[in-house]
């Protein structure tokens, strides 16, 4: 017999599970596996598991949880929040240039300025 019959022929022997009640030796419960059967039930079982984890997770707000399964509406938020920090960001630039080149003027650091140049630089 090659090798994958006989672990076949021993999935499928068969066993009996039975419980016993301790104080008056009476069979409580009784059932006939074999290893097969046991595997394809703790399989399924393992399987349903993991399927209702996977739907409460999707289906109720437990997905706020899972990092990048987020809410679109947070995610368009967020990208127009980092817009508006960089136009911020790019105007204060833009303004620190001008005050460098008035404070320039002002101390008497003479150098021509007009506004053009003032803003080339800025970009």
């Amino acid at each position: 017999m090659s090798k994958g019959r006989k672990i076949m022929a021993k999935l499928r022997n068969k066993y009996r599970l039975v419980l016993l009640n301790d104080t008056h030796f009476g069979e409580v419960f009784s059932i006939r596996l074999t290893p097969l059967n046991l595997l394809m039930l703790l399989s399924s079982v393992f399987l349903t598991f993991i399927l209702i984890i996977y739907l409460l997770i999707s289906f109720t707000p437990a997905k706020r949880l899972v990092p990048g399964f987020g809410n679109t509406n947070n995610r368009e938020a967020m990208m127009e929040l980092n817009q508006r920090v960089e136009d911020l960001s790019r105007e204060l630039q833009n303004k620190q240039i001008k005050i460098d080149a008035l404070n320039d003027m002002l101390s008497d650091k003479e150098k021509k300025f007009d506004s053009t140049s003032v803003r080339r630089n800025a970009n």
